[in-house]
């Protein structure tokens, strides 16, 4: 596994890990959730399950959430925002040609959908684990609060990003963002949606859950289309 220190055009630095195949066909961009890391259990399952793929896999600590140099930062939507443009812009140098395509979990997947609408991308696929799409109306602590976040309904009623191909998923039981939001959404804006029957927010009480959502990402990444 890479350790990779990346710093932002404000001087702030960003911490990831990654895992580079020698047979390496795209490249997973791995956003984290709220109070979580790159060194999380799900961010682990798929550089677990991927790299045999021919998957690259890189995660790296949202502001204000894990290592040090990660946490030292403020956080706002946009430094969340610089954060995955700095490594999607690591990604494009270092493999200039190789499909960069992104997985988000929960708040992760929050952010990803901002980062989609108001900022040049470069990747069109997009697979949304346990999304927050419903943050604003969540009640999670002080922190949260003073993000004064974005309604995702409202912006991708205004501008949804129609260059780029979802897929969700999410566990039928999950107490933290309930799957209703999820369903809410994806039959709003048309996107298919994958849901875990039994399953919590982590999507892991099944040993094969994990596994499952490796491979539906997977199979969303290998797509044609976008």
């Amino acid at each position: 596994m890479e350790q990779i220190l990346l710093t932002k055009s404000n001087g702030q630095e960003v911490p990831c890990i990654a895992e580079f195949p020698q047979n390496l066909r795209k490249l997973v961009l791995v956003i984290h959730g709220y109070d979580s890391s790159k060194e999380s259990e799900n961010a682990a399952n798929l550089m677990r399950m991927l790299p045999g793929k021919g998957f690259g896999v890189i995660a790296y600590d949202q502001p204000n959430h894990g290592s040090a140099q990660a946490a030292a930062e403020e956080l706002t939507i946009e430094n969340c925002l610089d954060s995955l443009a700095c490594v999607e812009n690591y990604l494009a140098d270092r493999f200039p040609g190789v499909e960069i395509c992104y997985f988000g979990s929960s708040f992760g997947a929050y952010i990803l959908g901002i980062y989609l609408i108001r900022r040049a991308h470069r990747g069109h696929k997009a697979f949304m684990r346990c999304a927050a799409v419903n943050f604003p109306q969540l009640e999670i602590d002080e922190r949260a609060k003073a993000l004064e976040p974005v309604d995702l309904f409202r912006l991708f009623e205004q501008s949804r990003p129609e260059d780029v191909q979802f897929a969700f998923a999410h566990g039928e039981c999950d107490s933290s963002v309930p799957v209703s939001a999820a369903v809410d959404f994806a039959e709003r804006f048309g996107y298919p949606l994958t849901i875990f029957p039994g399953e919590e927010h982590p999507i892991c009480t099944d040993p094969a859950s994990p596994i499952r959502v490796a491979q539906l990402a997977a199979e969303l990444f290998d797509s044609d289309s976008h």
